[in-house]
C-alpha cells in the first residue's frame, strides 16, 4: 500500500489552498518580502521566475491545477521504486533550509504577502539541503484537491541537487 512508511513520517498537514498551487521555503528564502507586497505578480509570475526560484532552492513551488484541501504527509528519506511507480503523480525538487524549518503555503499568499506562517504548516528540519519528492494520486472523488493527499518526502544532501526545471512544475496530469 502507498505511503505507509509511517516510521519516517515527520508530520501530517491539511493545506487549504485558493490558488492552484503550493510553496515550501525557509525564512530566509522570503526575508526580503515586504508585508502585503504583491510579490507573486512581481517576482513569481513568469515560467523563468519560477524556474529560479526552483533552481536556487529557495522559494520552491508547484502548481496542482486546483484550489482545495490537500493532506501532505511529509516523511524523511525517499519513497519505495514500487510506490513511486504506482503513483500518478510524482515529482522532484530541493530546497535550502537556513532557519531551522520548512514552511509551507497556498501559492496565492504571495499576492499579499504576510510573514508569519501559521505554525501547523511549520516543519522543523535541520539546516542543509533536501531533496524533495513528491507523488500522489487522483483523489477518489476524480476531482483534483478532493482531500488530495500529497506524500512529500525530504532526504537530507550535502549539497542542492540537480534539478532539471523550465518552468512551473507541475504535480497534475
Amino acid at each position: 500500500m502507498k505511503g505507509v512508511d509511517n516510521v519516517n513520517l515527520i508530520k501530517e498537514l491539511t493545506l487549504d489552498i485558493n490558488g492552484l498551487g503550493i510553496i515550501m521555503y525557509s525564512d530566509f528564502a522570503t526575508s526580503h518580502i515586504t508585508e502585503g507586497e504583491d510579490y507573486l505578480s512581481q517576482s513569481y509570475q513568469t515560467p523563468q521566475q519560477v524556474a529560479n526560484h526552483i533552481m536556487e532552492g529557495s522559494i520552491v513551488g508547484f502548481c496542482t491545477s486546483s484550489p482545495g484541501r490537500y493532506i501532505l504527509n511529509v516523511r524523511r528519506g525517499y519513497p519505495t521504486e514500487s510506490d513511486l511507480n504506482l503513483a500518478e503523480f510524482k515529482l522532484r525538487l530541493g530546497i535550502e533550509i537556513r532557519d531551522g524549518r520548512m514552511c509551507i503555503r497556498d501559492l496565492y499568499d504571495l499576492m499579499s504577502w504576510r510573514e508569519n506562517c501559521p505554525i501547523n504548516q511549520c516543519i522543523d528540519l535541520e539546516n542543509g539541503y533536501y531533496h524533495i519528492t513528491l507523488y500522489g494520486d487522483v483523489p477518489s472523488s476524480g476531482l483534483l484537491g478532493d482531500r488530495q493527499i500529497i506524500y512529500v518526502y525530504l532526504n537530507k544532501l550535502n549539497s542542492m541537487p540537480a534539478l532539471r526545471c523550465d518552468g512551473v512544475p507541475m504535480f497534475s496530469q
